[in-house]
């Protein structure tokens, strides 16, 4: 059987291993924005009102979700969709890249427990753009790499694919940057000058639809600037303790995206110090690959453990090749120690109560059925109103017809449109999730299936903001 035979049949595996856990219910804040732009048209604003999705606005994504959705009738599982395909095809891509260093057995059984791993499993069955964030870093990690020994024009079409990635996810041209410019030492000025050029040009073809779509190219990068603007204000560089919040959950993600595999490819690192291994150009390849991602999330930004996606396919391909020569020498041990790595991190997915696991998924979507069905058959939307912080868009999104407020400090944040709403006896307050702050003293705390409900007392009342006054 060939490779591209064994990657095939990986990718297979891993669909399957998808469609049995797949979320039906859109899994956060930044799922709604894209499940509104497949509803309502692409449209990239400042503030939250103008957000389907937010800025950048990943318009091929959203592209190719709209496409599916003409497929699936149902704007989770057009999301949902790409999540678990991008899933399937990085495994492959996984499987493929690990074999230019080891045998087939041991590439085969990495990339496996790069596909199992509790964090990426759970992003590859939700309605959010990571899982495609890791396939798009493995194959132009790849494509880069191949195109600094490979004659003219390889160099100038990989530019040219970076641009284009682009349009599904801008990140990769920060994440990828340093990576694409080592590609391109070496090469005479005018080569240089044309992948330079490639890129730009590329990055026109999602930039003008964007602009386009989004009200002119000075709304758009109006837009773009407001997102720095936020990004920058939550960065270490404005103060507080950000740089400790970032580094915390970057090693979060990674635990959750390596689990057992982090201790072999610490013990991987280890044993290639010790052997005094010169450093090569495989090593400069996997540096400028993942520290420029992990400078990223620590130094400046990390929103969601998903960001993670970028850096763990390079990672469980570093462990491959800094095993390769173990592999030689000690192949049967070494690949029953990953085999039993890839059982637990299916055993901690499938069985395990985690915060990336299938439990957390299905407690997630039982989660807002519940409520919203609960609303629904028995809370009047003209006598009540709805409170919710992170289910904000999720209850605003499920429950049209009723009012949905966000209950919290500083709105403006969300949105500089934010109203503040003062609502007084007589009036029954939902509480939609979890939901921090002074509430009056017969409200009670939010649990995570049962529906919480009280009434405003007589001469009370409790102030929320509408994100999205019409």
């Amino acid at each position: 059987m060939s490779d591209r035979a064994v990657a095939l049949v990986l990718a297979g595996v891993v669909l399957v291993s998808r469609l049995l856990f797949a979320s039906h219910i859109l899994w956060a804040w930044d799922s709604v924005l894209y499940a509104r732009a497949l509803e309502n048209g692409f449209h990239v604003g400042t503030d939250l009102p103008e957000q389907r999705p937010h800025p950048p606005g990943y318009v091929f994504y959203v592209a190719v979700a709209s496409a599916l959705r003409l497929l699936t009738r149902d704007s989770n599982a057009a999301l949902v969709t790409i999540s678990i395909l991008a899933s399937a095809l990085t495994a492959a891509a996984v499987y493929l890249l690990c074999r230019r260093w080891t045998d087939r057995l041991l590439a085969i059984v990495v990339a496996l427990g790069a596909a199992s791993a509790p964090l990426v499993w759970t992003y590859g069955e939700v309605a959010m753009p990571y899982a495609l964030l890791g396939l798009l870093s493995v194959v132009l990690a790849a494509a880069l790499r191949d195109a600094r020994s490979r004659p003219w024009p390889a160099a100038l079409i990989v530019s040219a694919g970076l641009g284009l990635a682009a349009g599904f996810r801008q990140d990769v041209l920060l994440l990828l940057g340093p990576l694409w410019l080592w590609t391109l030492l070496g090469r005479p000025w005018r080569e240089r000058a044309l992948c330079v050029a490639a890129v730009g040009i590329a990055c026109l073809l999602w930039f003008i639809p964007s602009a386009v779509y989004s009200g002119g190219p000075a709304a758009y990068l109006a837009s773009l600037g407001g997102q720095v603007t936020r990004v920058s204000e939550l960065s270490p560089a404005a103060g507080g303790d950000a740089l400790l919040r970032n580094t915390l959950l970057t090693v979060y993600a990674l635990w959750w995206g390596l689990l057992g595999f982090a201790l072999l490819l610490l013990a991987a690192i280890v044993a290639a110090f010790t052997a005094r291994r010169r450093p090569t150009e495989d090593a400069l390849f996997f540096a400028l690959w993942l520290i420029p991602a992990a400078l990223v999330y620590v130094a400046i930004h990390i929103g969601d453990p998903g960001y993670l996606m970028s850096m763990l396919p390079g990672l469980y391909v570093a462990t491959a090749a800094l095993l390769a020569p173990l592999a030689r020498t000690a192949p049967r041990a070494l690949v029953a120690s990953a085999a039993l790595l890839v059982a637990l991190n299916l055993g901690v997915f499938v069985l395990a109560e985690t915060p990336f696991s299938a439990s957390a998924i299905a407690r997630h979507d039982l989660s807002v059925e519940t409520r919203v069905a609960f609303v629904r058959a028995r809370i009047p939307s003209a006598s009540t109103v709805i409170l919710a912080q992170s289910q904000y868009l999720t209850a605003r999104y499920y429950l049209p017809d009723h009012l949905v407020l966000f209950y919290g400090a500083q709105p403006e944040v969300l949105s500089r449109a934010a109203r503040e709403v003062r609502s007084t006896a007589p009036k029954t307050v939902v509480l939609f999730g979890t939901v921090s702050g002074l509430l009056p003293p017969n409200a009670p705390p939010a649990g995570d299936l049962e529906m919480q409900t009280f009434t405003i007392e007589q001469g009370g009342s409790v102030v929320a903001y509408d994100l999205e006054p019409r």
